[in-house]
């Protein structure tokens, strides 16, 4: 193999490599962008019914001493 053929087949190795970078860190950014949407609903959801259970009316009774 020629230097001109080993600098060419390092070239698309390395493109390859840089390709694959990009592609595993844009799937790790979506990943990570939806599993942070999907925890903001239910954040959301959860402090949405703890909110009501605080809006139920709470009835108190006095012992009379006699």
């Amino acid at each position: 193999m020629t230097f001109d053929k080993q600098v060419e087949e390092a070239k698309k190795n390395k493109l390859k490599a840089r390709i694959t970078r990009d592609v595993v860190f844009i799937i790790l950014g979506i990943t990570f962008l939806a599993i942070s949407i999907v925890m903001s609903v239910i954040e959301k959801n959860n402090e949405e019914n703890k909110n009501n259970d605080n809006n139920k009316e709470v009835i108190t009774t006095e012992k009379q001493s006699d």
